[in-house]
């Protein structure tokens, strides 16, 4: 006979998540997630000066506020007359955004995921005393010292954007604070001294040696159970495999990346994609929200962001999310470090999903392996930095225009759309990566890629559903995001 379970709210997830799974012995066959929390920007911004956004949106999120800044500032330059950003601007933005998402991947991994693998039902295995060891949660050997060395990390921030979270130096032509070569050397040191942590507690290696590794069969030869498993890295795959995460939560295998890290001269670091069965270039035009299950009222049940003119109603039929439901081109996709990675091509994230496809090992592993590549690329970004020039290119706005500003924060894409008329905002919407991972059924009673993962999942404990609690960690979910 079947069971419901409901939990709410969910522990070390960001917000408020109400998770309902429907049981058939120890199989789930039934997954509803659910944002629980009203905030009610988009409908804040209403008729307020375009530049507001710089101020109200980083304020939808504590964790991932620089990146609501870029996409904010990327909006407000979609929407100006012609803007050259400076050089040294654009470069203080990227290693500031990668501060913040480096930090993210490694903070969640140690404070969020990690715990989870003392869980009880893990007791008999080989590995549980050295996990307990290194991750138990504020005492573990490898938690404590990651978690006190993000504290000097976060110095970075400090000395170009003067703080974190919810900076105002981020503007559409880079930053309103020049850095000095005092500034610049402090930089290079706090990024160096980071990533030797990364290094002895991580990786166990060169962050170097360890971006040379390109197929599994080459990152195998060196993380193995055949020694004294040094790293955080070996630990965690070692684990992975006994435990079943090579298999467990399988996503429905789309992605889509909005693209990070603008460089000089145009393009990005990190491209902007849709991936199904190979690389396809992005349109934003296909992208649209659904309400069919969600607390909001329209005309249409499905729009693109700029046709959205949705309202709250918590007294509606059938819905259980203030989450919408993100679609491309009608299509469920997943999003995070594991789409940016697969769409950017990394030979060793591409072999592992060609393996294993989106699942909680590869979702988790592509999360700390992008934080080491973003470490390393920051060395770049800090060389190219100058003491003599000018960090911000003012920029005019338009009276009357439309534009979008799209990024990439830690857990995925992120699209703000704005609309002024008259100089004020008529509409600004924005969709956040857990609204994609996170969504409720659309109108075609597609379930989101979290909702999908989750059903079909076998639990060894319908007591102890730790098998659920990895797959949705395995997203790093933020809920104050998504229910903005």
């Amino acid at each position: 006979m079947g069971k419901t379970i409901e939990i709410s709210p969910f522990s070390r997830v960001e917000g408020d998540l109400k998770l309902k799974v429907d049981l058939a012995g120890n199989r789930v066959t039934n997954a509803k997630s659910s944002g629980i929390m009203f905030r009610g920007f988009e409908k804040m911004l209403k008729g307020h000066f375009p530049e507001d956004a710089l101020v109200f949106t980083p304020r939808i999120c504590g964790i991932c506020s620089i990146s609501h800044s870029i996409a904010a500032s990327n909006a407000l330059a979609s929407i100006s007359e012609e803007l050259v950003p400076s050089k040294s601007g654009l470069h203080a933005k990227n290693i500031c955004h990668a501060t913040e998402n480096a930090m993210s991947h490694v903070t969640q991994f140690y404070l969020y995921f990690a715990p989870d693998m003392l869980n009880v039902k893990y007791k008999e295995n080989k590995y549980y005393s050295t996990i307990i060891k290194r991750f138990a949660p504020l005492k573990g050997e490898s938690s404590v010292k990651v978690l006190k060395e993000r504290k000097r990390f976060l110095e970075i921030l400090g000395l170009i954007i003067g703080k974190w979270p919810h900076s105002l130096a981020i503007q559409p032509g880079g930053i309103t604070k020049s850095l000095n070569s005092s500034d610049i050397f402090r930089i290079r040191g706090i990024a160096a001294q980071f990533i030797s942590v990364i290094e002895d507690t991580l990786l166990g290696m060169p962050v170097k040696d360890y971006l040379e590794i390109k197929t599994i069969s080459e990152f195998e030869s060196i993380f193995t159970d055949n020694r004294e498993v040094k790293s955080d890295l070996n630990l965690f795959v070692q684990f992975a495999k006994t435990c079943g995460f090579m298999d467990m939560g399988k996503g429905p295998g789309a992605f889509i990346s909005g693209g990070v890290y603008q460089q000089p001269g145009g393009g990005a670091y990190i491209p902007k994609g849709y991936w199904k069965d190979g690389f396809h270039e992005m349109e934003d035009d296909k992208i649209t929200e659904s309400i069919a299950y969600s607390y909001f009222d329209s005309a249409n049940v499905s729009a693109n962001p700029f046709d959205d003119c949705a309202e709250p109603n918590w007294e509606k039929d059938n819905a259980y999310s203030w989450a919408k439901a993100p679609r491309y081109n009608q299509e469920v996709v997943e999003t995070g470090a594991l789409g940016r990675q697969v769409i950017s091509d990394d030979p060793l994230v591409m072999d592992f999903y060609r393996k294993y496809g989106s699942t909680v090992f590869t979702r988790v592993f592509a999360r700390l392996h992008e934080a080491v590549k973003l470490l390393d690329r920051m060395n770049v970004w800090i060389d190219e930095l100058s003491d003599n020039e000018n960090y911000y290119s003012a920029n005019a706005l338009k009276d009357t225009a439309s534009g979008i500003g799209i990024t990439e924060a830690a857990r995925g894409f992120l699209g703000h759309w704005i609309s002024v008329e008259n100089g004020v905002i008529k509409n600004y919407q924005v969709i956040t990566p857990t609204a994609w991972n996170a969504s409720p059924r659309d109108e075609n009673e597609k379930p989101g890629a979290m909702e999908t993962s989750i059903m079909e999942a076998v639990v060894q404990d319908p007591v102890n559903l730790i098998e659920i609690e990895h797959i949705i960690r395995s997203y790093d979910p933020c809920l104050v995001c998504t229910v903005h």
